[in-house]
């Protein structure tokens, strides 16, 4: 019985190394590779042209290596505040809204918006175009 759960801890400590080895050495994607999938995504979901897809994929590439690198200077800085790092991660994110609203029609920047989880003030009416739910409701309310 003890050699049992000898060779139980064991095999369990054994386990545990490999997969936390294995997790130390996964390769973690580069910026670029994320603006490449996330484009991808974004060319399906919002139907964007071949131009809106290109200035999408600089927009993302360029805003994700611009957070990545000022997260990495502020951990190189010692900085330790959780709010700092949401601060400059708020205001890359507003760089990017705000790259996108130029190259995005209105329907393709709300339905951006709903794909970033910024957009619930938003909802498809029967026709398939995105309304603000309070249009919607005024909508029904004269259509009844």
């Amino acid at each position: 019985m003890k050699k049992i759960f000898v060779l139980s801890a064991i095999l369990f400590l054994a386990l545990g190394t490999v997969t936390s080895f294995a997790q130390h050495n996964e390769k973690q994607p580069t910026p670029e590779e994320i603006a490449e999938k996330d484009t991808k995504t974004l060319v399906k979901k919002l139907n964007l042209s071949d131009s809106q897809e290109f200035y999408v994929d600089s927009i993302l590439t360029a805003n994700y290596v611009g957070v990545m690198a000022a997260m990495e200077d502020l951990q190189k800085s010692g900085m330790q505040d959780p709010e700092t790092y949401r601060l400059v991660n708020e205001q890359w994110q507003k760089k990017n809204l705000d790259a996108m609203k130029k190259v995005l029609d209105e329907q393709q920047y709300i339905g951006y918006l709903r794909h970033i989880g910024k957009g619930k003030d938003y909802k498809k009416g029967k026709d398939g175009k995105w309304y603000l739910k309070s249009e919607l409701k005024k909508q029904n309310k004269n259509s009844q």
